[in-house]
């Protein structure tokens, strides 16, 4: 599962406002008619990654199962990997 608030470079606790105003300026560094050439296609991808990131955690209702997803993925990885593994996963 990709991890939305790190795409929008956002705090999980981040409010609407924020999320908004992120999405906003990296929709504009990223997308693909702003880029060159040789950056389209890998600005594209980005573009399109924090289009569905936005597309989300604007979203209350989606906001919410994301987060309990997320959680639930957190947990698993604590309860597989321990600390050091979630700390790699999350930390990085």
């Amino acid at each position: 599962m990709p991890d939305y608030y790190r795409i929008l470079e956002v705090d999980p606790q981040a409010s609407k406002e924020v999320i908004e105003k992120a999405y906003r300026a990296l929709s504009l560094k990223y997308h693909p008619d702003k880029n060159t050439s040789q950056n389209r296609e890998g600005a594209a991808r980005k573009w399109m990654e924090v289009r569905k990131a936005y597309e989300v955690l604007s979203d209350s209702t989606q906001r919410a199962a994301y987060d309990a997803a997320r959680r639930k993925q957190m947990w698993d990885v604590f309860l597989s990997d321990g600390i050091i593994g979630l700390a790699k996963k999350y930390l990085r």
